[in-house]
C-alpha cells in the first residue's frame, strides 16, 4: 500500500470522526426536489466529508466512502457542473438542457475524470437504456472506474432532465465485494427516484 493512500485513508477517518453523519430512515427521502425510496438505513455524510457536493447534493453511504458511496445531484442548472469546481484549473465540464443521454452519460464520465485528477483514473461506462422516474423519461448505464491508488470501483447512475434542470444519482461501490453487497439496494433508490 503506498503511502498517499494511507495518508487519504487517514484523512477520510479522522474526518468522518469529527464530524456526524446523519441516519436516512427506511420510507419516503426527500433531497431536494427529489423524492427517494430507501428500505434501510443509509448514512448521510456531511459536506465537509464528501468535498465535492454541489449545492443540495448528498452522499449517502452503507460502510463509509471509500467502500460505497450514492450520489444524489438534485437539479443541476444549464451552464453548471455536476461537482463543486474546487481549483479553475480542474475545468469541470458544465450541464446543458439539450444534452442527449450519451451526451449526460459522457459528462458524468468526463466529470469524474476532472474530479479524481487526469491520470489518476479511468472510466467506462457501458449498457445505456432507457427508465421512467415517475412521469420523466430518463436513462441508466453501468460504470466502472478504475483509480490508480485505491480500489477500482463499478456502478451504476440513473439520470433524467426535470424543467431544464438535470436529476442524477450514481451508486459507486469497491470492488470486488463492496459494489455487490449494496447494489439492489442501490438500485431500487435509483429507480424510485422521482420528483
Amino acid at each position: 500500500m503506498n503511502l498517499r493512500l494511507v495518508f487519504s485513508l487517514l484523512c477520510a477517518l479522522l474526518v468522518s470522526a469529527c464530524v456526524a453523519y446523519s441516519a436516512v430512515k427506511p420510507g419516503t427521502a426527500q433531497v431536494g426536489a427529489l423524492q427517494l425510496d430507501p428500505s434501510v438505513t443509509w448514512s448521510s455524510a456531511p459536506n465537509v466529508g464528501s468535498g465535492y457536493t454541489n449545492g443540495q447534493t448528498q452522499v449517502w453511504t452503507q460502510d463509509g466512502l471509500l467502500l460505497n458511496r450514492l450520489i444524489i445531484v438534485p437539479g443541476v442548472a444549464a451552464g453548471e457542473p455536476i461537482f463543486k469546481q474546487d481549483k479553475k484549473s480542474q475545468a469541470l465540464p458544465v450541464f446543458e438542457s439539450d444534452m442527449l443521454a450519451i451526451e449526460v452519460e459522457e459528462l458524468v464520465e468526463s466529470s469524474i475524470v476532472k474530479l479524481f485528477g487526469e491520470g489518476q483514473v479511468a472510466v467506462q461506462t457501458e449498457k445505456l437504456r432507457p427508465n421512467r422516474f415517475g412521469a420523466n423519461r430518463g436513462f441508466l448505464f453501468n460504470m466502472l472506474v478504475s483509480v490508480s491508488d485505491g480500489p477500482d470501483y463499478r456502478g451504476l447512475a440513473g439520470a433524467f432532465v426535470h424543467e431544464q434542470q438535470l436529476y442524477l444519482l450514481i451508486y459507486l461501490g469497491a470492488e470486488p465485494y463492496y459494489y455487490e453487497k449494496r447494489r439492489e439496494e442501490a438500485e431500487a433508490i435509483i429507480r424510485s427516484a422521482r420528483i
